[in-house]
């Protein structure tokens, strides 16, 4: 008989064939019910881990096989399960599941040893710009995430917690309250994963600062100009860097980490924008803007201390001047980001190694500001920054999606990213080319046949970017074309060209022939809607009027999706940038 085809996602680090099978009566037969038994929990898999192994099928506890690690061998004689520890068994239990599934009568003989090539696989999404999932999607993500090896994740949070006493900040944006912070930790912690608080506390604060209550907390409280593009920004987003919003930070950090297991937290810290322009502005001109950045972050860093916590925050202030890299606090992990493909990874890892600083590397999953994903860039991105962590020894990475200026994209159109920026993490050469089917089912709880129609739809509308020669950083063209105000589209129309546009118009359609094959009702449609919203911006490129009656039908249809896997909150205001 020829040697079986194992499809196994992760791929492992090592597998042998060695020729034969290992037939499978049917229960009580020993192997059946060691197959049928294989632990689903950390609970589970600890309790394997401390019984005795015995019989012809067994879990032994080897340490030898390091933190996650494990060896697997399938003989005449039975199947051994030996683990470094309760991960181990976790992942070598889901491992031995595939097997069994594909060759459920006899399975193969072979030998697998896995362990994972970074120590922290992380996963953060945004629940703060407009859509926070409902409940049970959370959950949903939770158990795939396990499936995927992920052992961290973190949900971003600048105002949508239910923080006792701010009503006003988060009365409409349907946020999590602390019973369900606590549900999702506990689902986290049975599948492996520690839940990170993420909380915002100096820069992206405008959903607190639009308010009069907090206004007075802010940078420049009338309003501010905007580093990168000069334009006028009527709400403040920043914290002025002083006592009264260290002592504001500190009350939000006291409502909100109490519901959580883990002992880190990430205080944010990214993209202060207005620093220098208004309340600190003699302190910059006299220190510099990365030195009171750097003052107040450790301040910042000190009140996580206090309360018993190692800090993680986003590194981009620090390591724009790579100098100063030195002078964070030595017992914090810096997040060193960067969402386009040939980000400088290399450069500031090797700085941050350098330095023997414990950091994560953080890549995108390029779905944000796009209909239909950004899949060339994002595969790219991570296949670098994963390189660049394992090259110099980072702790791990934190994969990101977030949702930039609405939210708008469909949730699948993060999977292919997912899939293969974690795969990666767990084993960079073994999964370097991915899986994307044996990804979509795992994220989207999908048959294989379907999980192969989404993917290849997921495909398709991901390499949509590449028909139009110009791009936008961190942003899909078409996603500008229709969001664009009617005085700014020949801005972004500019230098394309009709024949892309009708290139990109034929990709589509291609794509929406292939989104039709989706047997996933939910899933169709919402990749239907978002290529529709794409070809919309593609119209207007073109120089074709969207009548309003269109426009009234297509967000009709995106509230109706929407509320498929998210809540009510942050609606009208995604709905309302979608026509400019």
């Amino acid at each position: 008989m020829a040697l079986p085809v194992l499809k196994l996602f992760p791929r492992p680090r090592e597998l042998t064939l060695r020729g034969g099978w290992l037939a499978v009566p049917a229960p009580p037969h020993p192997t059946a019910t060691f197959l049928k038994g294989l632990p689903t929990t950390m609970s589970e898999a600890q309790a394997a881990l401390d019984s005795a192994g015995e019989g012809a099928c067994r879990i032994v506890h080897k340490p030898e096989r390091g933190p996650e690690g494990y060896h697997i061998e399938i003989l005449a004689s039975g199947i051994r399960l030996n683990a470094g520890d309760a991960h181990g068994v976790l992942y070598g239990a889901q491992t031995l599941r595939q097997i069994a599934e594909q060759y459920p009568d006899e399975l193969p003989h072979l030998e697998i040893t896995d362990s994972p090539d970074l120590p922290v696989r992380g996963f953060m999404v945004d629940l703060s710009r407009t859509r926070v999932p409902k409940q049970g999607e959370l959950l949903q993500l939770i158990a795939a995430l396990g499936k995927l090896r992920a052992n961290q994740l973190q949900l971003y949070i600048e105002h949508t917690f239910a923080f006792p006493g701010h009503e006003d900040a988060w009365k409409d944006a349907s946020p999590l309250t602390p019973a369900e912070i606590r549900e999702l930790d506990d689902a986290c912690a049975a599948v492996g994963i520690e839940l990170v608080p993420n909380l915002n506390t100096f820069g992206h604060m405008e959903r607190w600062l639009r308010h009069p209550r907090y206004r007075a907390m802010a940078e420049c409280p009338d309003g501010w100009i905007h580093p990168l593009t000069n334009q006028f920004k009527e709400f403040p987003g920043t914290l002025r860097p002083d006592q009264a919003s260290l002592d504001f930070a500190a009350s939000l950090l006291d409502s909100y980490l109490p519901n959580f297991r883990s002992r880190q937290v990430n205080i944010g810290g990214d993209e202060p924008w207005e620093l220098g322009q208004g309340f600190s502005k003699q302190a910059v001109a006299e220190r510099g803007k990365h030195r009171v950045y750097l003052d107040h972050l450790k301040k910042l860093c000190a009140l996580a201390t206090a309360r018993g916590h190692t800090t993680q925050f986003w590194g981009d202030i620090l390591l724009e001047d790579l100098a100063l890299a030195q002078d964070a606090p030595a017992d914090t992990v810096p997040v060193v980001w960067g969402y386009d493909a040939g980000h400088p990874f290399n450069e500031q890892c090797g700085r941050l190694h350098e330095l023997g600083r414990n950091y994560l590397v953080a890549p995108g999953t390029s779905a944000w500001q796009s209909f239909t994903g950004r899949l060339d860039n994002a595969l790219t991105n991570q296949a670098e920054a994963v390189g660049a962590a394992i090259r110099h020894e980072a702790r791990g990475i934190l994969l990101t999606t977030w949702g930039d200026n609405g939210h708008h994209q469909p949730w699948p159109t993060s999977w292919l990213p997912m899939a293969a920026g974690l795969a990666q993490a767990w084993g960079f050469p073994a999964n370097h080319k991915t899986d994307f089917t044996a990804g979509c089912a795992i994220l989207g709880g999908l048959s294989a046949g379907d999980s192969q129609a989404v993917a290849a739809a997921l495909t398709q509308l991901g390499t949509l970017d590449g028909k139009i020669a110009k791009a936008n950083r961190n942003k899909s063209l078409t996603w500008d074309f229709l969001t664009a105000k009617p005085e700014t589209l020949a801005k972004f129309t500019d230098g394309v060209t009709a024949a892309e546009i009708t290139a990109a118009q034929t990709h589509l359609a291609e794509a929406e022939a292939l989104i039709t094959n989706i047997a996933d009702a939910t899933i169709r449609e919402e990749l239907s809607l978002g290529a529709r919203l794409a070809g919309a911006g593609l119209c207007r490129a073109a120089g074709q009027a969207i009548s309003i009656e269109e426009q009234a039908r297509l967000t009709k249809e995106y509230e109706v999706v929407w509320l498929r896997r998210s809540r009510p909150g942050g609606l009208a205001e995604s709905a309302a940038g979608l026509f400019g």
